[in-house]
Formats: C-alpha cells, structure tokens, sequence
C-alpha cells in the first residue's frame, strides 16, 4: 500500500513519515508532495491508497487539492494533519469528503486510530480516552473492525473457528446474488454496508442456526437461499453493528438487509461498490466452507 504525504515543510513532511512509522505502518510505502498542485498531480501519477495533507500551502491548499480531487473524480481516501483543528475546519473537511483531521502536535495513537480504517491491521482502530480528550483524533466516518476484533467476533457468534484473508470486493445482485445490510446513525443517516457472497451467507446461515454443513452445501448448489438462512444471515448482521461502535463514532444499527434477488436502492449499490473506506475479506468457517465479505464505510 501506498500514502502521499503533502506538506510545504520537508521537515514536517519527515515528522509524518516517522508518525506513521511509530504507529505501526511501516509496511506502507510513501511519496511526498510540496503543496497541494503537485499532490494533486502526484494522486494521478502514483494512485496512492490514502492522502495525508497539510491545510495551508502555497500553489494550492490541501482545502483546494481535496476539492480538485473529488471534482475529478477522484475517490482517494483523504484526512488532514495541520496545525489547527476547530470545529469549523473538521466541519469544512468532512464536507468536502475528508475522513478525517488530526491537529498538530500529533501522536502515534491518533495515527493508529485514524488510519486503521484506510490501511487496515490489528494497529486500530484502537481510539485511546486520552487522544478523543485532547480532540487528536475525530471520526467523520465510523472505522472499519480490525481482522482480529472481525474474526474474534464471528467465532463466537458462528461457534466455529474463523479465519480470514486478503479478498476482492464482493459483488451485489447477480446470480445466486449476495446478503446486504445498511447500517444508520441515530439520525437513520446511512453511515456503513457489509456485503456477504452467497456462500458466506449460506455458511453463516447455517452454522449460527446449529445445522449441519450439508445445509449450507445443499443451498449453495441449488443457488436458493432457505428462508431459515436469510433470517439467520441477517441476525449475523445485526450482531456485527457492535463492530463500528467503537468511542468518537457515531452508534450504528442495522436498518436494512436485503436477501439474495431483492432489488437494492440505488444508493445502497453506490455505496458497497465504492472505493476508500473498505475492508474486502476472504472468509473460512470450520467445517462448513469459504466465502467472502465486504464492509464498506462512509
């Protein structure tokens, strides 16, 4: 994976590099801009995985690189890290499509919790009491589960050993089709999506409702899915909103699921298929078989 870090201050610039380093991303290659003209043309050129940018620059400001980027289609995972962090300016930033702003001085901790939803790993979305204190950190977007607190989760709830891997986004509509759920605020404004493949519905289905892996194995070739597994595949989703209800976030709830061959609300498609704050998993339930997931948040 790839960060663009844009700054007109190569010293600062060094700073954010040895942050993100010290909060558990040094795997994550990185490229440099020095204001907001050239990052923006550097998004073009290196297809980076998220942006990290300064507010204030000479040419152009972070403000106007986000802005341009967004006005050309561009969909790159985008936060701040600035000197200042009002109200105002983490308004303005969320508006305009920022996931986040972290204020200078900043800390590995904030790093971490921000990031997580982006990059992914086990480094987050651990949000300590101290940075939400200190206003370091702030979630326009409810982060993506770690892998650990997924898996952990999915075990116990499917009582079945898990394990999961790098996936592909998972597909919506189509044949056999796919198990939807749309999560809201306490505001029902659309904030998450989890997508489950057939066979993982099917797989889930079966194994939280005590059946046997014929169950799943029978629905999966006959490409129907019971209505004993939908009921149960969605109370699999209904348990999984306690993954996005993590501090500085907005609580979530399942407000929809949607069966394999029910037509999808226009939006919804938009949102599961998107680009930026996703998580796309291979997923493997003991004795009962592979599938896959996508959890998508906005």
């Amino acid at each position: 994976m790839k960060a663009l870090v844009v700054d007109d201050s190569r010293v600062m610039r060094q700073i954010v590099i040895r942050t993100l380093r010290q909060a558990g991303y040094d795997w994550v290659d990185v490229v440099q801009a020095e204001n907001g003209k050239e990052g923006f043309e550097v998004v073009k050129a290196e297809n980076p995985d998220i942006v990290l940018s300064d507010w204030n620059m000479p040419e152009a400001t972070g403000y106007e690189m986000l802005q341009n980027l967004r006005g050309s289609g561009l969909d790159v995972p985008f936060g701040f890290v600035t000197s200042e962090g009002s109200e105002e300016m983490r308004e303005k930033a969320a508006a305009a499509g920022a996931l986040f702003l972290i204020a200078k001085p900043f800390t590995p901790e904030a790093f971490a919790a921000a990031l997580a939803p982006v990059l992914g790993g086990d480094a987050g979305p651990a949000v300590t009491e101290t940075a939400i204190a200190q206003g370091e950190v702030k979630f326009d977007v409810n982060p993506l589960p770690s892998n650990l607190a997924l898996r952990n989760l999915l075990s116990d709830l499917l009582n079945r050993d898990v394990e999961l891997a790098e996936g592909r986004p998972v597909p919506v509509g189509g044949v056999p089709g796919s198990v939807v759920g749309l999560y809201v605020d306490d505001h029902l404004r659309s904030k998450a999506v989890v997508v489950f493949d057939f066979p993982l519905a099917a797989h889930a289905g079966a194994a939280i409702g005590l059946l046997p892996p014929g169950a799943s194995e029978a629905a999966i070739e006959d490409r129907q899915l019971p209505d004993n597994l939908v009921v149960n595949a969605r109370e699999v989703l209904n348990i999984m909103a306690s993954l996005f209800n993590v501090e500085g976030a907005a609580h979530l709830k399942l407000h929809a699921a949607y069966a394999p061959g029910e037509v999808l609300r226009p939006d919804v498609v938009d949102w599961a298929t998107r680009t930026g704050s996703r998580l796309d998993l291979s997923v493997e339930v003991a004795r009962y078989g592979k599938g896959s997931l996508s959890i998508v948040t906005f």
